[in-house]
């Protein structure tokens, strides 16, 4: 069985376009690691600089740290070496007023209009500001809180509005009350987050290219008959050729993961591991896990991910019967979703679209925005999340899907 996993293994991996895929993947990969969020190449020396200003803040978010941080920020508005010259106070007053505003609100304008350009330009104040808004967190989760609980009680059905209401609230309200936040320097995790946007055109390319074709080429070259009618033709080789694909997929999965985290960790370094992931705008995530423990959970996803991705792919070789249209079809699966944007479309229809969409391999395979909202299912008078279903429904397609397709090539007619 080894012997023959490792010839299926080198039939999609040994040939032009594989080989030069894999390069040309892996070098897209490595240039993205080294650009940072503004498409500059990445500085040591500003990574260096932004670590030791925020290193000197790091600590638990609580009211003696966010007193501190307050203080800091007043006593650095209140000096007047930061501040603009009268005459240029004045002049930044009047435009305000050319632009409507009253003279009331000129005159209590707080003194953060009128500090010096370098002074707000500078990185250690918009560390500093990054910070204050840092000492918001609980205020911030307690509003979410409110939110979702007055959300999901006014549109929701009786027990299952209720359920799902205080079950947010729950978890947010944990986040305000009882969950300590730390802030930091977190860089690198930031960065190893953003490369999971990456996957469908990395991970999900290179499955499409190597292992599209799996099947359906030997229907295309007529080998499928010689295949079926030879020793171990209706078991051990297709088992070897599911064994060969998912090996393939998970080994380039743990390679991409592998080659991200190191250069990360280089680059950028991996300290603030028990900082927050929340940032309120984007990621409202209602988990009280650390930057560490998000990382592992979206691995965790995005592996199941890669196993469903494999197994649709595979279902579709060996259903199409044509290695053209097995790519073509495996290529808008994948990149439909991440791609051509829905319309809002209301209704049942506009549900059905959105819970659809959570389900698709490719979302499972990114996996970040999963761990940044709240989602729940309500189960047989239970809540049960989304982060939860959604995993485990991937699993059973997986293993649902994999079957019918070794089935489907062990049973079907062959053309003479």
């Amino acid at each position: 069985m080894i012997t023959i996993i490792q010839y299926e293994l080198k039939k999609m991996l040994i040939q032009p376009l594989s080989l030069m895929l894999i390069l040309i993947l892996l070098a897209v990969n490595g240039i993205v690691l080294l650009f940072n969020s503004e498409g500059s190449i990445v500085s040591r020396q500003d990574i260096e600089m932004q670590r030791a200003e925020q290193s000197q803040y790091a600590g638990a978010i609580n009211e003696n740290w966010t007193t501190s941080i307050t203080e800091k920020l007043k006593s650095l508005k209140e000096n007047p070496d930061n501040l603009i010259s009268k005459d240029e106070k004045i002049k930044v007053q009047q435009g305000y007023l050319q632009r409507g505003y009253t003279q009331e609100y000129v005159d209590k304008m707080d003194n953060t209009n009128f500090l010096k350009p370098e002074i707000l330009n500078s990185l250690s104040y918009n560390i500093l500001l990054d910070a204050k808004y840092s000492s918001e967190f609980y205020d911030y989760a307690q509003q979410f809180s409110d939110m979702q609980g007055e959300l999901y009680r006014r549109e929701g059905d009786g027990k299952k509005g209720e359920a799902l209401a205080s079950k947010a609230e729950a978890m947010y309200g944990y986040l305000a009350q009882d969950y300590i936040a730390h802030y930091g320097y977190n860089l690198g995790w930031l960065k190893l987050s953003f490369m999971q946007s990456l996957m469908p055109f990395i991970v999900g390319l290179f499955l499409i290219v190597t292992i599209s074709t799996i099947f359906s080429k030997e229907y295309s070259q007529k080998t499928d008959s010689l295949l079926l009618s030879t020793k171990y033709g209706k078991s051990r080789l297709i088992y070897a050729k599911l064994g060969a694909s998912f090996i393939l997929a998970i080994g380039f999965w743990i390679t991409i993961q592998g080659m991200n985290l190191l250069v990360t960790a280089g680059l950028f370094g991996l300290q603030g591991a028990e900082t927050y992931v929340q940032d309120w705008l984007f990621n409202n995530s209602p988990f009280a896990i650390p930057q560490l423990t998000n990382y592992i959970a979206v691995r965790i996803v995005s592996l199941i991910g890669v196993i469903f991705l494999t197994s649709i792919i595979i279902l579709i070789s060996v259903k199409s019967k044509s290695s053209f249209l097995t790519t073509v079809i495996s290529t808008i699966l994948l990149l439909f979703p991440v791609v051509i944007s829905i319309p809002n479309v209301g209704g049942i229809v506009g549900r059905f679209i959105s819970e659809a969409m959570l389900f698709m391999p490719v979302r499972l395979l990114i996996a970040t925005d999963y761990f940044t909202f709240f989602r729940g299912y309500y189960i047989v008078g239970k809540v049960v999340l989304m982060q939860w279903v959604v995993p485990m429904v991937a699993i059973l397609l997986s293993i649902l899907v994999v079957s019918i397709a070794f089935k489907t090539f062990k049973r079907h007619q062959v053309e003479n």
